[in-house]
């Protein structure tokens, strides 16, 4: 029986979706595997066996939740116990406008300027850019990365309410 318990305790994670239950359903079917020991007939496949009595104690475990009562919970407890969701404010780049952005990437350098506009505002994919600009796929990438830091250092300060006129 030990050699299949790995098996058994994948299997029972699986079914379980937790480490502790699947533990005690584990433990369950080697309990009941050791009790009906005679049940077994030699020479069949011992995993499979134990398989079944773990698929069958899941499924009785799973009725007998079923059939419990549950609580009636009036609506008003309900508002008690469930938080508010918390308010999130706006991000900050959500205050920036179209103006900005076009502003701060005029301050890009040509070749970050036009990959960027390329694949940002024109939606062309990278093996397209390089193809019309000559250079390498990885070379688009690059510069994509970069044009995009510059632009965050361009745009953050504006978020906080600094004029940045470099």
């Amino acid at each position: 029986m030990r050699e299949h318990e790995a098996v058994l305790h994948a299997t029972a994670l699986r079914l379980c979706g937790n480490s502790t239950d699947a533990r005690d359903l584990v433990q369950d079917t080697l309990e009941k595997g050791l009790r009906n020991l005679a049940r077994f007939q030699p020479g069949s496949n011992g995993r499979a066996w134990l398989l079944t009595i773990l698929n069958h104690l899941f499924i009785d475990r799973c009725r007998s939740r079923k059939r419990e009562p549950r609580e009636d919970v009036s609506p008003e407890t309900l508002e008690e116990h469930v938080a508010q969701p918390e308010r999130e404010d706006a991000p900050a780049w959500a205050s920036l406008g179209p103006d900005a952005l076009h502003a701060a990437l005029e301050r890009l350098p040509e070749e970050f300027r036009t990959v960027y506009r390329l694949h940002a505002l024109e939606g062309r994919s990278y093996q397209e850019i390089a193809q019309s600009l000559g250079i390498p796929k990885a070379t688009v990438g690059t510069r994509l990365i970069r044009a995009r830091r510059r632009l965050k250092d361009l745009l953050l300060p504006l978020t906080s309410g600094q004029d940045v006129s470099r």
